[in-house]
């Protein structure tokens, strides 16, 4: 047993995270856009702000902006690729989150947003035990929203007080009676 403890003892986490790259082609677009612009300006002319002196330039942050968000594109589907082949190797069961994170060398929050992928694409089933929080492989769970759940921000700065209130507070999963966890999010229930 404590050599099955030991068995990631070692692993490290990487340091890339799991994030949509739309932001990132986004922004290149931008900047690839008005690189354009000023080279239409120049050409016509036009002297709009100065851009067409000074827009050109803007070649070089699209070009590495771009270059990011593939890398970003990269990242997920290695990681996509990680972790279901950790999660077909386990097949049915219980597991921790923190296994399976150490496992694989992902972060957890990382990994629950790679489950979370997974699972609306229809590539792998698993829902949270509803008192300890485990991951149960090969079981669905039917999001059953509330009518009373409003969507917390993004930015959380502390955990929200769910007392009194049947759903999860971050999903809107209706929760079962004396639940802990959320069995959709895997939310720890305050």
């Amino acid at each position: 047993m404590e050599q099955e403890n030991n068995k990631y003892k070692n692993r490290y986490y990487s340091n890339k995270s799991y994030e949509a790259a739309a932001g990132s082609f986004g922004c290149a677009s931008t900047f690839l856009f008005v690189a354009i612009l000023s080279l239409v300006f120049n050409s016509l002319s036009v002297d709009f702000m100065g851009l067409r002196y000074w827009g050109y330039w803007l070649f070089i942050p699209a070009f590495f902006i771009f270059i990011g968000g593939f890398q970003q594109i990269y990242t997920n589907v290695t990681y996509k690729r990680a972790i279901k082949a950790a999660i077909t190797q386990r097949g049915t069961g219980t597991f921790k989150l923190e296994d399976i994170a150490l496992e694989v060398g992902i972060k957890p929050k990382d990994v629950l947003r790679v489950l979370l992928s997974l699972r609306n694409s229809g590539k792998i089933r698993y829902r949270f035990n509803a008192d300890t929080g485990e991951i149960m492989l090969g079981e669905s769970v039917s999001y059953v929203p509330s009518e009373e759940f409003e969507p917390p921000s993004k930015q959380l700065i502390a955990p929200i007080a769910s007392e009194g209130k049947n759903f999860c507070v971050y999903c809107g999963h209706q929760l079962a009676m004396n639940a802990n966890f959320c069995e959709n999010c895997g939310s720890k229930i305050n």
